[in-house]
């Protein structure tokens, strides 16, 4: 059960990505409903519904839960809706529900199936044949761990995902690329708002690591230093989550970046059409 306000990014995301998250948050007691009371964790107004109607524009399918008789019906739409529509939903349980028992409610797994997809078992085998032989001729394996750029701005805003994936023993690869500010928006339009404040990355994640778990940091400024960091992650650390600060000049940027950061700026500049 997470806090509505701080997930609604991911619902985005997962919206944006067709992902069939599901998220469930805890709402009012069910008896301040159609009362005007005004609650801890609102925007200090009696109408709870602030809520919901964001959540109605990142997600599929939304229910709220402030009473028993309806609540597997509700909840067991929500789940199915996810994954039919592979999109998120929103499920939002009264925090005096939660764990009062019915007799609607199975202790045991109720059954589930989506209609089957039709597929030319042919043409399917043919093509895991052909991957498969593809993978096989590879001179090297193929790595499982995950690796991670991340800019400096969005590590900002982020941070403190890492140490979740220290408590759970992910051996991930992060590679935090700091240039000192979000040098995407300086190319289109450049501005004060583009510089951050300056963070002792390294240092920070070595605060969350606190001992526990394995984790390894270091900064790399030159080439031959990102190789050895390279070497390092996936030699003598490669059971620990690695951080990797790469530091580079903030105007190091690709063509590509520069071309496409102008035309942005241009379209973003056009004057309104005359009326």
């Amino acid at each position: 059960m997470e806090e509505p306000s701080s997930t609604f990014p991911t619902k985005n995301d997962a919206h944006s990505e067709n992902l069939p998250l599901i998220c469930i948050v805890g709402g009012p007691n069910s008896n301040d409903y159609e009362t005007n009371r005004i609650l801890h964790h609102t925007i200090g107004l009696p109408d709870f519904s602030q809520e919901l109607r964001c959540f109605q524009t990142v997600t599929c399918y939304q229910a709220v839960v402030n009473n028993l008789e309806d609540a597997h019906e509700m909840i067991d739409t929500a789940i199915s809706t996810a994954l039919k529509e592979s999109k998120p939903v929103y499920i939002n349980i009264s925090c005096n529900l939660a764990g009062i028992p019915h007799p609607t409610f199975s202790r045991e797994p109720v059954p589930f199936s989506l209609s089957p997809k039709l597929s030319n078992n042919l043409g399917l085998e043919a093509a895991v044949e052909a991957a498969a032989e593809f993978l096989n001729k590879a001179v090297k394996p193929v790595m499982k761990r995950v690796i991670a750029f991340i800019g400096d701005g969005s590590f900002q805003v982020t941070a403190q995902d890492v140490s979740t994936m220290i408590r759970n023993g992910q051996k991930t690869i992060i590679f935090l690329i700091n240039n000192g500010g979000y040098t995407i928006e300086v190319e289109i339009h450049d501005g004060p708002y583009n510089v951050i404040k300056k963070w002792n990355y390294t240092g920070l994640v070595d605060a969350i690591h606190n001992g526990e778990g394995k984790c390894w940091t270091t900064k790399v400024r030159c080439e031959e230093e990102l190789i050895e960091a390279i070497e390092t992650a996936n030699g003598a650390k490669k059971d620990s989550l690695c951080f990797i600060e790469v530091i580079v000049h903030k105007d190091d940027t690709s063509k590509e970046l520069l071309e496409w950061g102008s035309r942005v700026s241009a379209a973003n500049s056009r004057p309104p059409n005359p009326q």
